[in-house]
């Protein structure tokens, strides 16, 4: 697959955007932790993490240790929270010292893996389980936990947060609860540097929850509901554009087509299947010349198919949009995403094979992820 045939267009310029529209829904006083789990959601972890720091945010948020390395390795200074992502051991909390990472303590190994391995200083944040049932101690224990940190003389306690669970079509009691369990923690713990409970879907619904700071994802990507919300109607879409090209245009006499072919008189191929991504990502059409294109019959690892019937002007080497403008026509996310319910939009992205090029635009301007090609 050519990486120049098919690439997916990440618009730096409305990141930076969100993390303005987050700043002034929270104000000056609470810090903005940005999540970069996941390779940034799919959309690349230094680009987006240089546009995030450019846009001000106060901190980022890696899964693992290794994209926090690799963070350090670019030169991005400032707070970096690890997730619970790694099994914590001497070789990891080694790393997190040395690349001054904060490291989080959700459960009584990873406390005891920090206190034993660090050998100078190590900061650290206690995570808290209010309800998602994943990772961080119950309420009862918090208190504790963050004493036994004050008391290390080789860590230092940089907060303490939380992931509250938020369902859509859930009345806002459930993650009033939530919220009042983690306060209640945290006043038992006493004063702390930070306490953090809302993400982009918290800020959504209840922006009051900001706290000492908030942890978004969504919201910085421009992945929540275009309505309804507190943050979602002023937010713009990081994922710009997917695109391809024709390779091969065809008329494919009657012995040639298949059954699934038998009625196309005109056929485009495009480089772009399976293996890239394109059988979790596409509508039912694509855009060519600015007009709708059928899909037909399967992807195969590394083609699609299309029906270019309606589009006799259609050469080797046109545009193929799968996601985005092309000229005055769009095929938005959401009506892709429409297509395959299974597909979360925080996943949209990640569906997008790691072969397959971002490209970033900045202003006017769109540069491959390693600054070396302009288009």
């Amino acid at each position: 697959m050519s990486q120049r045939n098919t690439w997916l267009e990440v618009d730096l310029g409305a990141i930076a955007s969100n993390v303005s529209v987050v700043r002034r829904r929270i104000g000056r006083g609470a810090k903005i932790f940005v999540a970069l789990k996941a390779n940034a959601y799919g959309f690349g972890l230094l680009p987006v993490a240089r546009a995030v720091k450019a846009a001000g945010v106060d901190a980022l948020g890696v899964g693992s240790v290794d994209d926090g390395v690799r963070v350090r390795a670019a030169g991005i200074h400032g707070p970096v929270l690890v997730y619970g992502g790694d099994l914590l051991s001497q070789a990891t909390v080694s790393l997190m010292e040395r690349h001054e990472l904060i490291a989080t303590i959700h459960d009584v190994a990873s406390l005891r893996a920090c206190k034993r391995w660090v050998r100078g200083s190590l900061d650290a944040m206690v995570e808290v389980d209010v309800g998602l049932g994943r990772l961080g101690f119950d309420r009862d224990e918090v208190a504790r936990v963050v004493q036994l940190v004050r008391d290390s003389s080789r860590l230092r306690l940089s907060g303490v947060y939380t992931h509250m669970r938020v369902r859509a079509g859930e009345d806002l009691g459930a993650l009033r609860r939530q919220f009042a369990t983690f306060k209640a923690a945290v006043a038992l713990a006493g004063p702390v540097p930070i306490a953090m409970a809302a993400s982009s879907a918290v800020l959504d619904i209840a922006p009051g929850m900001a706290l000492d700071g908030v942890d978004v994802g969504r919201a910085v990507y421009g992945l929540l509901p275009r309505k309804g919300g507190a943050l979602g109607p002023h937010l713009r879409p990081a994922f710009a554009r997917l695109r391809s090209c024709l390779i091969a245009v065809k008329e494919p006499s009657s012995r040639q087509r298949s059954l699934e072919l038998r009625s196309l008189r005109r056929l485009g191929v495009i480089p772009f299947g399976r293996a890239g991504g394109i059988a979790n990502l596409a509508a039912a059409s694509v855009l060519v010349g600015g007009r709708g294109a059928r899909l037909v019959a399967r992807p195969s690892l590394e083609h699609m198919r299309v029906d270019l019937g309606r589009h006799p002007a259609a050469r080797v080497g046109d545009e193929v949009v799968i996601i985005g403008h092309q000229g005055r026509s769009q095929i938005s996310l959401e009506e892709a995403l429409g297509e395959h319910p299974e597909v979360p939009d925080t996943a949209a992205a990640l569906q997008v094979a790691e072969s397959i090029p971002r490209f970033y635009r900045s202003g006017r301007r769109l540069i491959r992820s390693s600054g070396d090609l302009e288009i």
